[in-house]
């Protein structure tokens, strides 16, 4: 996937002969007897056993006895025996166009975009992964890794506000796979670049900078400290590959697409209101480190990134105290429009009517007993 995404930048100094490196390398494992063998066996998973194959022939490595077996599969009775959810059905058509452009018609052709969740409010309170990465796979296989054009099923304004309040979550976790790939939906559906989703990605690559690489979630400095260059590597490739894949389908698709640059807009203080209320949390979390490195201009151009933190950090500890106050600086600075403020101030009015005056207690006094809901982020 990552070579199909950068085969748009091959013409840029040393990408194309690494990819040429690189398919070669794959070549003998794409199209191994194992593969064939999983391919012959389980025709209703031929497409997922045949992707590597699939990817090699659409940038140029085409094997004629492959496609014949991969065919004959799909032509089976059984091939269709496998329910899925709709972004995975979308993978599925996907798959079928990068490997016969002609072979699979165009999601939107027949309604599959709007059954997933592209067309479906996030529930931002919760930040559940499992929908986050539905939502952000749907983009993926849409627009064939950001390669074609298509028209969202909801306002893309709305998309790319849920985006920015999603990345205040996996900022603060952290959780930079998540991250990079709620970051890929901006070029992916060409939605444009904000001073907040640019402050994120450059957290990503401070972080990468930092590491050498972009973390998996939980990876430590000091657990990679104690290694030995072999053993360090290892832990890499086995703990860390999605991430470093999904941050390098990130950096194909800013080749492509590039980065317009943005009027700065006049400072407001915001920024530092709502830092005020998050106060120094301890560690230090990288995008703090980052914020506090920037002037006072660009720090407030972020300022709704800013506040979806705050508001995700009060919610998690069910503080509507705090949830309150940071909903009055957000109508100070004009900073409520946007999905997240509009969740929490929803979640102020439904605490106020389950549980009266001191709603923040008692909401937190039934989660202590086990009554309450899920976790956010679980």
């Amino acid at each position: 996937m990552l070579l199909l995404a950068t085969m748009e930048c091959a013409d840029h100094p040393g990408v194309g002969a690494r990819i040429r490196s690189i398919a070669a390398a794959l070549l003998p494992h794409a199209r191994s007897d194992k593969v064939r063998a999983r391919v012959c066996l389980e025709p209703s998973l031929a497409l997922e056993h045949s992707l590597a194959h699939v990817c090699l022939s659409r940038i140029g490595y085409r094997d004629a006895a492959f496609d014949a077996l991969l065919a004959a599969s799909l032509a089976c009775e059984g091939a269709n025996g496998c329910e899925r959810t709709p972004h995975r059905q979308l993978e599925q058509e996907w798959m079928l166009r990068v490997w016969s452009p002609s072979g699979a018609p165009a999601p939107e052709a027949r309604g599959l975009i709007g059954r997933t969740a592209l067309a479906l409010p996030a529930d931002l309170l919760t930040m559940r992964k499992d929908a986050l990465y539905a939502l952000t796979h749907a983009a993926m296989y849409a627009t064939d890794l950001g390669l074609r054009r298509i028209r969202p099923p909801r306002a893309a304004a709305l998309i790319a506000e849920e985006v920015e309040a999603a990345l205040a979550a996996c900022l603060d976790e952290p959780d930079y796979d998540l991250g990079a790939e709620l970051l890929l939906m901006i070029p992916h559906l060409r939605l444009p670049w904000n001073a907040s989703t640019r402050l994120a990605f450059s957290v990503l690559a401070r972080v990468e900078d930092d590491f050498g690489f972009l973390p998996s979630p939980g990876i430590a400095r000091e657990r990679l400290n104690g290694l030995s260059d072999e053993d360090r590597e290892r832990f890499i490739a086995t703990r860390s590959y999605h991430t470093v894949f999904v941050m390098g389908l990130l950096c194909a698709a800013l080749l492509r697409s590039g980065l317009e640059p943005l009027e700065p807009p006049p400072a407001t203080g915001a920024s530092g209101a709502i830092l005020a209320l998050i106060g120094p949390p301890e560690p230090q979390p990288a995008w703090l480190a980052h914020v506090l490195g920037l002037d006072a201009v660009k720090r407030d151009a972020a300022s709704s990134l800013l506040l979806s933190i705050c508001l995700r950090r009060a919610v998690l500890k069910r503080d509507l105290a705090v949830v309150r106050e940071s909903l009055i600086v957000g109508r100070r600075f004009d900073l409520l429009d946007a999905p997240f403020p509009l969740q929490a101030a929803q979640l102020l009015g439904r605490a106020s009517a389950a549980y009266g005056a001191r709603a923040g207690e008692r909401l937190a006094a039934v989660e202590r007993c086990g009554l309450g809901g899920v976790e956010a982020g679980q």
